[in-house]
């Protein structure tokens, strides 16, 4: 995924805010489907193809998070809106960053080459998940400074060409003879522009959808995402399912995730805590991966049960985390 999480998502305004909560009810969904993607993906070897089902499903998460900041993006002040966005979004990137590396490395050294402060700026290096935080971003910013100065037709035609892009050297690369690219095309504007000008342009349209068809759009894109892929495989065109980040149709898979959210009853109250950790959303994003490492080490990843049990400790002590770490001032800046 991924702020994505809630913590750059701007404020709710009062003809949207009664939809918040079932928003911050599939925020807390697409978390939980985060951690299963990372919890399976190096594990699982008595049940492969069980791991990559999973995988496959729970890519509905990221999309669904760049749908929802596009949704709640501010459309006045596009210059300022894309400042406080970067200005939001560097602490929890760096500081976070920096810990993974420490983590994983003990050490800062890799930082003194210019090559590798670049990969931490596209990518996160040993946090790997952080990638979404910069692509967040750049995505964003670039949607507000088009969108404001070339219209919805040009940041539509824009969005559609990086994700062509994205398909093509990405689980199309091979199918296509490309060569491989020099960056994982799910970094940058590449996965996340089109899903911000899909929520986006929702908001503008105030589009309200019916719950039943929200989640029958949502069930027929989650099977026609599966047989792509599936079939993809079996092409030999991607070797890994569960490393497949963007196919066609997590296009609808993801926005059908945020239909289901707008969809959901506005009389629906999350329970406090539950909505506490919706807002909290970004951290439990960025510290997620530090938990399932802590307990894939202490109980291993080998069979698909251990890696499931994994993700259970790391959505556990992630929440109790990002809960402690909002009582203080000083870290409250690098969770929400």
């Amino acid at each position: 995924m991924a702020s994505t999480p809630s913590a750059v998502l701007p404020a709710a305004p009062p003809e949207v805010a009664p939809r918040r909560a079932g928003v911050d009810l599939m925020r807390l969904v697409a978390f939980v489907a985060v951690v299963l993607i990372h919890a399976v993906a190096d594990g699982a070897n008595d049940a492969a193809t069980a791991a990559d089902t999973i995988a496959v499903l729970a890519r509905f998460a990221v999309p669904f998070f760049f749908v929802a900041f596009g949704y709640f993006l501010s459309p006045r002040a596009p210059a300022r809106t894309a400042m406080r966005l970067l200005v939001r979004l560097a602490p929890p990137f760096f500081v976070w960053a920096l810990v993974y590396i420490l983590y994983f490395k003990g050490s800062l050294a890799e930082l003194r080459s210019p090559a590798m402060l670049v990969r931490l700026l596209v990518t996160g290096l040993d946090g790997q998940h952080l990638w979404f935080l910069p692509a967040l971003g750049v995505a964003g910013v670039l949607f507000a400074l088009v969108r404001s100065r070339l219209g919805w037709g040009a940041v539509l035609a824009l969005a559609l060409l990086f994700y062509a892009l994205a398909l093509a050297f990405g689980p199309y690369r091979g199918w296509l003879g490309l060569p491989r690219p020099p960056f994982n095309t799910r970094n940058g504007p590449f996965f996340g522009l089109l899903f911000i000008t899909a929520g986006a342009w929702m908001r503008a349209r105030d589009i309200r959808p019916a719950l039943a068809p929200a989640l029958a759009l949502f069930a027929l894109a989650a099977a026609l995402q599966l047989g792509e892929v599936a079939a993809l495989h079996a092409q030999g065109t991607i070797p890994f399912p569960r490393f497949t980040d963007d196919t066609v149709m997590t296009i609808p898979y993801g926005i059908a995730a945020f239909l289901v959210a707008l969809a959901l009853p506005p009389t629906l109250h999350l329970p406090p805590l539950l909505a506490q950790l919706a807002r909290l959303s970004l951290g439990l994003y960025v510290v997620h991966l530090l938990f399932l490492d802590l307990a894939a080490r202490l109980i291993g990843r080998a069979t698909l049960a251990v890696c499931l049990v994994d993700a259970l400790l790391a959505v556990i002590a992630s929440a109790l985390c990002v809960l402690a770490l909002d009582r203080l001032p000083f870290t409250q800046r690098l969770i929400r």
